[in-house]
């Protein structure tokens, strides 16, 4: 059982998170309701032929943002049952958009990659693992579950993992290495890779760093200050991405901030792996910590 210390802690901790993670949700939920959302949903929905028909976009969009608004505004409600059944719904909401990987689209289909494992706009719902375990938490910690948070905490760790692991392999790849060139080009941070090596050559540098960060932390379990310092490397990977969005056309053409398009829609993503880290930072690993 947890004691008196950890109890606090970890009523300072996951609230905040659910505080953060419900304000990106209305933050997305909210542009659900304009038309290039709805456009945008539509694309999808013709390459889906399991979901409504494009024809529905519109009516899909509008419900998908008044789910998001809701579970997003009940995050912020300072009361335990409230954030209960908020955390629960975002857990069911993150984790149905991964069944969007057992459709063609998530992977690149190009010659000579071919479908899985290079993953083309799957690499967004990558993320998705990370975050419902989040929302895990969230919901584990309002009902005071101690075994609901240790699973959120491992489903956390394993989703740091499933993303720096596979999108860091991707990198050693022409087409993601010719995908992430305008990035980091456009990017003062980054932009002088390229003064240094080829397109290629760039992109396996910041992939060594995503492995080597993804070594570090998946000995958390194990050697929790080993694998501090890959949490603290992914900090800095997560700030660093979402540096993208100031020097980026990430914002929707024709709106601008706060109008996230696709792009900054993917590297916002990056901001609740954020927290997903921080959490990791604050807490033991379970099996240190269970009674």
């Amino acid at each position: 059982m947890p004691n008196r210390r950890e109890n606090r802690r970890n009523d300072v901790i996951w609230p905040c998170a659910g505080w953060l993670l419900g304000l990106l949700m209305i933050w997305f939920g909210a542009m659900r309701f304009f038309p290039f959302a709805v456009d945008g949903l539509g694309r999808l929905l013709q390459k889906y032929p399991w979901l409504p028909p494009s024809s529905m976009a519109h009516h899909v969009s509008v419900m998908v943002g008044f789910v998001e608004l809701g579970i997003g505004l009940a995050l912020l409600v300072p009361h335990r049952r409230w954030r209960l059944w908020a955390g629960f719904a975002a857990m069911l909401f993150w984790s149905c958009a991964l069944l969007l990987l057992l459709g063609p689209p998530a992977w690149v289909q190009e010659a000579p990659y071919g479908g899985f494992p290079v993953i083309g706009s799957g690499q967004t719902l990558l993320k998705h693992v990370a975050i419902a375990a989040l929302a895990l938490g969230i919901f584990a910690n309002a009902r005071n579950d101690d075994r609901g948070r240790r699973y959120a905490l491992y489903g956390i760790w394993a989703g740091q993992l499933l993303v720096l692991v596979w999108i860091g392999l991707m990198k050693f790849t022409a087409i993601e290495a010719a995908g992430v060139e305008g990035l980091m080009r456009s990017s003062p941070l980054f932009s002088w890779l390229y003064r240094v090596f080829d397109v290629q050559g760039a992109s396996n540098v910041i992939g060594l760093i995503e492995l080597a960060t993804a070594a570090l932390i998946a000995l958390w379990p194990w050697r929790p200050r080993i694998a501090r310092w890959g949490l603290l490397l992914a900090v800095a990977t997560y700030v660093l991405t979402n540096s993208f969005l100031l020097t980026l056309p990430g914002w929707q053409a024709g709106h601008g901030f706060p109008f996230v398009g696709g792009s900054g829609q993917f590297l916002l993503k990056d901001l609740l792996l954020l927290v997903g880290v921080m959490v990791l930072l604050l807490n033991d690993p379970p099996s240190r910590t269970a009674r």
